[in-house]
């Protein structure tokens, strides 16, 4: 395997190269999605993974090795050979951040590509396929949404902010009352936080180097802060690829943010036993699957929608009611054979709706 940094191109080339990858790449993840008939299975852990995460991963594969074939390559979706570590450079790919919400007909995934140096993203980029934002970054080169430089909210207080992230965690922890909303593709809610349309984004949870190492190069350079949950920067060339959760805010508000994970952090530092302690801050269904735990109940129905990229009716009263499920899996078997409707009616949709999360927000158990 070729050493010699001397036969690395430019970032600007390396840029053009997966710009490019990554606008093919999420027209299959986007053709996949409007078709609607993708191959779901479970990686391990309640990890799904689709046929679409696969086709995006061999074909970035494909193009990108075959244009660079000194480089390293790592992968959601492909096994770590630790090239990464002998290489010059690395590709560091997730083809689809966001699994869950590509499954439950969301828009906030992802393709992500970034190319790592040194143990630090170089080149980064970017792409919601179907809200068409292309995001983009090089080391020192600054920041762009669809070529347009961008720059992060100047907010400076963490009551009202916008904060991407799960409302049940930041009111098990006593948080001031900000506007949250969830968002899948921990990428994408980076970049968000780069581009001003969120002040902050806050993950309690392990994420690993493909979910932040183009996104987190893309918020740097247009002026955002970017940290694991003890303020630590994130490096890339470690044994394992594991980050301890994010943080990702404006100047302004990331001392705030630090000010309140410090009490967090000490907590779970005093515990014998942080997994059990702080189990209510994981989001994994997995998580709360014990021998004491309750049926979950899922709901699974659709009906014809106004317009197929938004979520209100024709008509309510003709909504169909699949039927109520005590996990997951059930109700995904349930709104798969259910979603062979749209075949033949675009603007019919299924849905899953999680309703253990509406009447039980705090997963212990009690309603409210």
């Amino acid at each position: 395997m070729p050493e010699s940094k001397d036969i690395c191109l430019p970032l600007t080339d390396d840029l053009a190269l997966i710009k490019e990858a990554i606008l093919h790449g999420g027209a299959i993840a986007r053709d996949a999605f409007h078709a609607n008939d993708s191959k779901v299975w479970d990686k391990a852990g309640n990890h799904p993974v689709t046929d679409a995460d696969i086709a995006v991963n061999d074909y970035l594969r494909d193009v990108l090795m075959r244009a660079r074939p000194n480089y390293g390559w790592l992968s959601e979706e492909t096994k770590d050979d630790y090239s990464r570590r002998s290489c010059p450079r690395t590709f560091v790919i997730d083809p689809i951040d966001g699994t869950r919400a590509f499954i439950d007909r969301s828009a906030n995934f992802a393709v992500s590509i970034a190319i790592i140096e040194d143990g630090q993203s170089v080149v980064g980029a970017l792409y919601n396929p179907l809200t068409e934002e292309l995001f983009t970054a090089t080391k020192g080169g600054g920041a762009a949404l669809n070529g347009e430089a961008i720059k992060p909210s100047s907010r400076a207080e963490l009551e009202g902010c916008r904060m991407i992230g799960y409302p049940r965690k930041f009111r098990r922890q006593g948080w001031p009352a900000m506007n949250v909303h969830i968002a899948n593709s921990m990428a994408y809610r980076i970049a968000l936080v780069a581009c001003g349309q969120a002040d902050a984004t806050v993950a309690f949870t392990p994420k690993s180097d493909w979910d932040v190492a183009a996104a987190a190069l893309i918020a740097t350079e247009s002026g955002a802060q970017v940290t694991d949950l003890y303020g630590k920067p994130f490096r890339y060339d470690r044994e394992g690829t594991s980050q301890t959760g994010v943080i990702c805010a404006g100047a302004k508000l990331m001392p705030l943010i630090k000010t309140r994970m410090k009490s967090l952090i000490d907590a779970a530092a005093r515990s014998d036993n942080p997994a059990r302690d702080f189990a209510y801050l994981g989001t994994r269904m997995s998580d709360r699957k014990t021998e004491d735990t309750p049926e979950l109940l899922h709901i699974v129905f659709g009906g014809e929608l106004v317009d197929p990229m938004k979520t209100k009716f024709i008509d309510l009263s003709k909504v169909h009611f699949v039927g109520a499920y005590p996990n997951y899996a059930k109700a995904h078997e349930a709104w798969k054979s259910s979603a062979q409707r749209t075949v033949d009616n675009a603007h019919m949709r299924y849905f899953i709706l999680h309703a253990h999360e509406l009447i039980d927000p705090d997963k212990d158990g009690i309603i409210g």
